[in-house]
């Protein structure tokens, strides 16, 4: 049988070759990729490697601002600080194999960190991380944090349909200088989302002379510059060494977007696109495709035109009203948010109430000036069909609220009664309790004062009979 099988051949459906599914991960690539630094250059999926690395809370083994010695990626590994990376992370488990991958690949264990900085200012409005990771080949990569789950970081994003500059820039470009001035060699400067804006607005911010040390500004699906930004006198043209890499759905990327980008593959949907964990390689490299499709090309122009047609004063105001909202929940994270809304809805509710007249008018505007610029441009409808749908579902809106907060007073009413009751009811337990507890107090007083007697009676009756027992045992005294 076995002689039979060797003198036939197999057949030509069934025989391997090299044509298989070779997609891969970013875990997967660091996993599998085998070559140092030394060995092949710095890629733009390595600096996505990088990128996500920068959302490790790792501040308390990276050194800070300072003269102290860098640590390698490899001496990230320490179990007690493990739950302190991924924590308030957006994909903690995923965060962690990356972890786990990066400190034992021969390509980026060896890499050394340093000058880790984490600031978050509420008052300001800031949320900004960033540290600079040195390469054995002599260049360095200054990576910016994109957007964490905190609600302070998301209202600074938000806050750029606002505001030429964010807190957050400013930190960038002076971050990019200190790291600057205090080493030699090349730099590649880059980031994830917020992070990628950041370091394409840090690389526009500095001098020449830093300028002519920037190998490659990466940008992995961050919004661009603003016109406003770029308007400024200080504004550098670095565009000849930008890499902007956003997925096939993209929408954050397409935000002040300026073209010159590369499409990536992703094995997601929509905006969960933006997950660079989704993002697909091969041979190395990124999938590439064409063009982004439509979809997100259709909410950006929505948005721009919206921008047009608010001026700056009700962008600042529908902004800031949607995350005094959010924030009436008392959670600081959207990873906290969710359960908070739940237990914290009536106050939600109140402070939905509590909008002034005039700013719920701009409010209603605005979301009406958005679902007819986006029906316009989706759906192609007659301006006055338009306009009737959005009249009529502002009266819902209108309506839907004012039944929520007659019910709001309603329950507070029922719970106002159900308390008072709930409490009478106590009282009545309460005093039924006392009223127990004082007769069985009084029955076990009787109780010990008998057990007493009764314990000096047998006292003296053990007393006797050991006193006869000795009588009649012991001879008489002389």
């Amino acid at each position: 049988m076995t002689e039979q099988l060797k003198k036939e051949k197999l057949p030509e459906d069934i025989i391997l070759d090299n044509s298989y599914d070779t997609e891969m991960s970013v875990i997967e690539y660091v996993e599998t990729e085998m070559a140092t630094l030394h060995q092949k250059p710095f890629t733009v999926v390595d600096s996505v490697v990088l990128s996500q690395l920068s959302y490790l809370n790792a501040g308390s083994v990276i050194p800070g601002i300072g003269d102290k010695k860098p640590v390698t990626v490899a001496q990230l590994y320490r179990a007690e600080h493990f739950d302190e990376y991924v924590e308030d992370t957006a994909f903690p488990k995923q965060n962690r194999q990356l972890l786990n991958a990066v400190c034992a690949s021969p390509r980026f264990r060896d890499i050394q960190i340093n000058y880790y900085i984490d600031s978050v200012d509420e008052e300001k409005e800031k949320q900004f991380c960033a540290m600079t990771f040195f390469l054995p080949t002599g260049e360095m990569y200054v990576a910016y944090r994109g957007t964490d789950t905190t609600i302070n970081g998301w209202k600074e994003d938000f806050n750029m349909f606002f505001m030429d500059v964010i807190p957050g820039q400013i930190s960038a470009a002076r971050y990019l200088k200190w790291v600057a001035a205090r080493t030699k060699g090349r730099i590649y400067v880059g980031g994830h989302s917020k992070g990628g804006n950041l370091a394409m607005y840090s690389a526009s911010f500095v001098s020449k002379e830093i300028q002519d040390r920037i190998i490659t500004v990466f940008n992995h699906d961050g919004p661009g510059l603003t016109k406003g930004a770029m308007a400024k006198p200080e504004f550098s043209d670095i565009t000849a060494k930008m890499n902007i890499t956003l997925p096939h759905s993209s929408v954050i990327g397409l935000i002040f977007s300026h073209g010159n980008y590369s499409v990536v593959q992703s094995k997601r949907l929509g905006l969960l696109q933006h997950d660079l964990f989704s993002w697909e390689i091969s041979d190395g490299d990124f999938i590439y495709e064409e063009k982004v499709k439509p979809g997100g090309n259709k909410v950006v122009d929505s948005v721009y035109d919206l921008m047009e047609v608010l001026s700056e004063e009700d962008r600042q105001l529908f902004v800031d009203t949607v995350f005094d909202i959010i924030e009436s929940a008392g959670a600081t994270s959207f990873n906290e948010f969710p359960a908070m809304a739940v237990r914290s809805r009536d106050k939600i509710m109140q402070a939905m109430k509590d909008i002034d007249p005039a700013t719920a008018e701009i409010m209603k505007n605005v979301i009406g000036e958005f679902i007819s610029i986006s029906a316009r441009k989706t759906f192609s409808m007659p301006e006055n069909e338009i306009t009737a749908k959005i009249s009529s579902a502002v009266n819902k809106i209108g309506e839907t609220r004012d039944r929520i907060g007659e019910k709001i007073a309603e329950q507070t009413i029922k719970s106002i009664e159900a308390t008072e009751k709930l409490g009478a009811r106590l009282n009545e337990k309460v005093a039924k309790v006392t009223e127990t507890t004082e007769r069985l107090s009084g029955r076990i007083t009787e109780g010990v004062t008998r057990l007493g007697e009764t314990g000096t009676a047998l006292s003296d009756i053990i007393a006797g009979t050991v006193q006869r027992a000795k009588d009649r045992i012991l001879p008489p005294e002389e």
